[in-house]
């Protein structure tokens, strides 16, 4: 790989960027030597920034102007966010003078509307995993999880047993932006059977701290984790797309029409860092987690009803 590109790569790395969008990045930035008639194996770093120098606003705009007839508004913003990132890494690292990338301006994106599991569905998903089964017992505790708190597969299956504040109801998700997140009381009862009566025995190393080990002991997959969650999709009886983001998205959306703030929302996704860790969160906003409890679908309030 160039070694310009590499040492970008490196830095994404480097601050916790996921591993998907640093590939897609490298495939957009293979896209940009390509235009500027570099191989991407060419380890002649001189050879690229004398091109990359010689670029104005202009060159750039031609470039997009050549991803435009292929591409779709939200797969070229994409690549102007790689072209971006990598020219002000090139600046900041002090081997080109000014980004050329600066001035360029994204085309804009309409959101679509996101797919969704009515409630209905949502509990018969993650009521489907047997629980006279060591693997029911995780896939379920793994489920009520992602819908209790809206997260990304990689955040899940990231989670270690030091992670869960059970007794307070909080989870630590260890990602880009660390952040607290609150959990449902049914998401803590089931988190609590399945760390009393299946995780320990499963472990191949029992010393290892990973909350969900795969059948071979070891720490669950990407993979493994879609081959479950479209496993118990069909024993749902789920006909409609099934997938972690669309899990995820039902979380958001649930919330946001029992009448929870967007704002809310993204604290809850991590889109912008809670300023107080576990101990200050009753000062960061009183409401907060009240609120939370007040509006899921199973959180204390409903389940309290039952």
């Amino acid at each position: 790989m160039q070694p310009l590109v590499s040492e970008f790569l490196d830095s994404l790395k480097s601050k916790k960027y996921a591993s998907n969008s640093i590939q897609s990045h490298r495939l957009d930035l293979r896209k940009f030597l390509q235009w500027l008639e570099i191989d991407e194996e060419d380890s002649d770093s001189h050879k690229l920034l004398v091109k990359i120098r010689k670029l104005s606003l202009v060159d750039l705009e031609t470039y997009l102007a050549l991803l435009r007839e292929s591409y779709k508004p939200r797969t070229l913003a994409r690549h102007i966010s790689s072209l971006k990132l990598f020219l002000d890494h090139l600046e900041l690292s002090g081997l080109i003078k000014t980004s050329p990338a600066h001035q360029l301006r994204f085309p804009e994106v309409l959101p679509d509307a996101p797919e969704i599991l009515s409630p209905e569905e949502v509990i018969a998903l993650l009521e489907a995993p047997s629980l006279t089964h060591y693997l029911g017992l995780r896939d379920r505790a793994m489920l009520e999880l992602l819908y209790s708190s809206g997260l990304k597969v990689n955040e899940l299956l990231g989670l270690d047993v030091e992670d869960l504040y059970l007794d307070l109801d909080f989870l630590k998700v260890r990602s880009k932006r660390e952040r607290m997140v609150p959990m449902t009381s049914t998401a803590v009862e089931v988190m609590r059977n399945y760390l009393e009566q299946a995780r320990e025995s499963r472990l191949l190393h029992p010393a290892d701290s990973c909350l969900f080990p795969s059948r071979n002991g070891t720490r669950m997959s990407r993979v493994g984790f879609w081959a479950m969650i479209k496993k118990q999709a069909r024993r749902a009886g789920i006909t409609s797309r099934i997938n972690p983001r669309i899990l995820r998205h039902s979380f958001a959306v649930h919330l946001l029409q029992n009448g929870i703030d967007l704002s809310d929302i993204r604290d809850l996704f991590g889109y912008v860092s809670l300023d107080a860790t576990l101990q200050y969160a009753h000062v960061n906003r009183p409401d907060y987690f009240a609120v939370y409890h007040e509006l899921h679908p199973r959180g204390k309030k409903h389940t309290s009803a039952e």
